[in-house]
């Protein structure tokens, strides 16, 4: 019973951890969008970084499963969020510990999100059956992007790979931000959670990173909601933040943070280009894989195939992709 119990906190963590890699990756969008205009010095430095981050897949810049032309500034188009712990996520093949497949209609202005249970029982080309946060591990994002790609049947177009250490440094940057505590439970919590390494109070404070990523991932002080309604004021006291700054230099301090724990395939002029189509997206849908504990040599998720085939179907058409042809 206490492995059972300790199994399903332990998939609730990884659902709820979903959001960060997309919620980094929106700050990061909104922090070109405002330091573009500066011009000179600023845009050198987003060149600079998004240089440093720019990683190309081993296939090209276009998937195989694309069989037309294709551009991400103007076609309906996928992105593989992937969020790793590791500091040295450059050169890392470490496991994957969040795994996002996002699919983005232009005309319906809408994003339709799967969250991929790092323990999923899937094929990994070469590998054979094995859980798929392993996939990263054996092949880094390329081998990733091909087992996703196997596994939905529809072509990822971009990647974005995030180190949740990059949410901290941001913070610490920033100067730390503002937040407001209403409930005395939720600050114990945490408190408990991190063994008295972060202790916050209940009214407005000042939270570095550590205590703002505390704050925003606490499992057990309420529900989803709530936790949910925490991660959104984080993002927004962020954004707050960045647009208070006065000092050119200072924007420059937090694009080299993001830079250092930031891998994409998207280049300057891409990353910049989707930033007023991510921020009018009026839709956005969560889909969930359903499955079942599978004892084998260790632990699996094995997919429910009626779920997965429900889920690959609605991706495909969220793409606009005719399923027989595989293509738009």
């Amino acid at each position: 019973m206490g492995g059972e119990e300790t199994r399903k906190s332990r998939l609730k963590q990884k659902k709820k951890k979903k959001k960060w890699v997309r919620n980094i990756f929106i700050v990061f969008l909104v922090l070109f969008a405002a330091v573009v205009g500066y011009g000179g010095y600023l845009y050198n430095k987003v060149s600079n970084v998004t240089k440093d981050s720019y990683v190309e897949p081993a296939r090209g810049e276009k998937s195989e499963l694309r069989k037309k032309e294709f551009d991400t500034g103007k076609d309906h188009f996928s992105v593989l969020f992937l969020g790793v712990d590791d500091r040295n996520q450059k050169t890392s093949t470490g496991r994957s510990d969040a795994m996002i497949l996002a699919t983005f209609n232009r005309d319906k202005n809408s994003v339709k999100l799967v969250s991929i249970p790092r323990d999923s029982y899937v094929e990994i080309p070469g590998h054979g059956k094995d859980k798929i946060t392993h996939a990263h591990a054996f092949g880094g994002i390329d081998l990733t992007i091909e087992t996703v790609e196997k596994l939905f049947d529809i072509p990822v177009d971009e990647v974005v790979r995030v180190n949740f250490a990059a949410f901290k440094t941001v913070i610490n940057e920033l100067g730390g931000i503002n937040v407001t505590i209403e409930d005395k439970y939720v600050a114990d919590q945490i408190r408990k959670e991190t063994h008295g390494q972060v202790d916050l109070k209940v009214g407005e404070q000042e939270l570095d990173g550590e205590a703002a990523l505390a704050y925003a991932r606490t499992r057990k002080a309420d529900s989803d909601l709530k936790r949910g309604q925490r991660q959104m004021e984080i993002i927004k006291a962020s954004i707050n933040k960045l647009k208070s700054f006065s000092s050119v230099p200072k924007y420059g301090d937090v694009l080299d943070r993001i830079g250092e724990n930031l891998t994409m395939s998207l280049t300057l002029k891409e990353a910049v280009g989707l930033y007023p189509f991510i921020n009018s997206l009026d839709d956005i849908e969560t889909l969930q894989l359903k499955g079942s504990d599978y004892w084998a040599d260790r632990y699996y998720y094995k997919l429910d195939d009626e779920s997965l085939e429900k889920i690959k179907s609605e991706l495909k058409k969220h793409l606009e992709i005719d399923e027989a042809s595989g293509e738009s």
